[in-house]
C-alpha cells in the first residue's frame, strides 16, 4: 500500500513548526568550508548570550510545552543567531514518512527520511538539479497496524537548533517493543545513525533496514545509494530497492516477526 507524499510540511509524525521554515540570514555572501575555526567561534557563540536568537528561544519554550518526543527529550536550549553563520547558510529541513506492505505478509515496512534544504554551506554536496538531500533513510518492519488517524505506531522529530548541524529521531512500535533510532549530520560532513544502541556510520549507506526477530533479537541491512536521494524521489527508489533479490529476501527472512 502507498502513502500520500510528504515535502517539508509533514502532518503525520511530530516536528516543531519552526524548524520547517528557512530562517532569513544575512551576513557574508560567501561561505567557505566549514573548518575547526568556524567550529570554536560557533561554540564561543552558543556560550555568548549577546549572540543568542531570543525570539526563536521564547518560541522554543512555549512548543516544548505539548512536545513528547523519544528517544531523547527535546531539551530548549538559546542557540545562535542562524545568521551569524553567513547570507543563506539555512534554508530549512525536511522529514517524512511513509509506509509499504511487505508482500505474502502480514507486516508492513515503515519508512522515515531525514533532509536538509540546499544552502550554502551544503550545496557542493547536493546535485544542481535537487533541492535538497536526504541524509538517513530508517525502515522498519512492524507487526502492527498502521494508525492513520492518530498515528499511534510511531513518531518522529527532527530540528535545526543545532545548525549547521542537523538531528533526527523516532521510534516505530512492534507488538512485543519498540525500535528507538536518531541520525545526525555535521558541518563538517560527519553523519552517523544510532538504532536501539546499534552505531551505524551513514557514509556506509544512508538507507537502514531493521527486521525485529521472533527470538526478541534483532537483524540490520545497510545500503548506500549510487546518489545523493532527495524527497522527490526517496519513495519511488524506496519502491525499486524492495523489489531488489537482497532486500526482499531480507524483508520476508523467516525469522523475522
Amino acid at each position: 500500500m502507498k502513502s500520500k507524499k510528504l515535502i517539508f510540511i509533514p502532518f503525520l509524525f511530530l516536528m516543531l513548526s519552526l524548524n520547517i521554515y528557512a530562517q532569513e540570514t544575512t551576513g557574508n555572501d560567501t561561505i567557505n568550508n566549514w573548518n575547526e575555526k568556524k567550529e570554536r567561534q560557533h561554540l564561543l557563540n552558543r556560550q555568548d548570550s549577546s549572540t543568542w536568537d531570543y525570539e526563536m528561544l521564547y518560541r522554543d519554550i512555549e512548543d516544548a510545552k505539548n512536545v513528547d518526543s523519544k528517544p531523547f527529550q527535546f531539551g530548549v536550549f538559546p542557540v545562535p543567531k542562524y545568521s551569524l553563520l553567513g547570507k543563506n547558510s539555512f534554508q530549512g529541513i525536511g522529514i517524512g514518512s511513509f509506509y509499504r506492505r511487505i508482500e505474502n505478509s502480514d507486516n508492513n515496512l515503515y519508512c522515515t527520511f531525514f533532509a536538509v534544504k540546499k544552502n550554502e554551506l551544503i550545496k557542493q554536496y547536493i546535485p544542481e538539479e535537487k533541492t535538497n538531500e536526504i541524509f538517513c533513510t530508517i525502515m522498519v518492519i512492524t507487526d502492527i497496524k498502521i494508525d492513520t488517524v492518530n498515528y499511534s505506531h510511531s513518531k518522529n522529530q527532527m530540528i535545526s537548533r543545532n545548525h549547521p548541524d542537523y538531528i533526527g529521531q523516532g521510534f516505530v512500535k512492534t507488538k512485543k517493543g519498540e525500535v528507538d533510532y536518531l541520525a545526525f549530520l555535521t558541518a563538517d560532513r560527519n553523519e552517523y545513525a544510532i538504532v536501539n544502541m546499534r552505531l551505524f556510520n551513514l557514509k556506509q549507506g544512508r538507507i537502514i533496514l531493521i527486521a525485529p526477530q521472533k527470538d526478541g533479537t534483532l537483524r540490520s541491512l545497510q545500503l548506500k545509494s549510487e546518489q545523493v536521494l532527495s524527497i522527490d524521489d526517496i519513495e519511488s527508489y524506496i519502491d525499486d530497492l524492495i523489489n531488489q533479490n537482497t532486500v526482499r529476501d531480507f524483508l520476508t527472512n523467516r525469522g523475522n516477526i
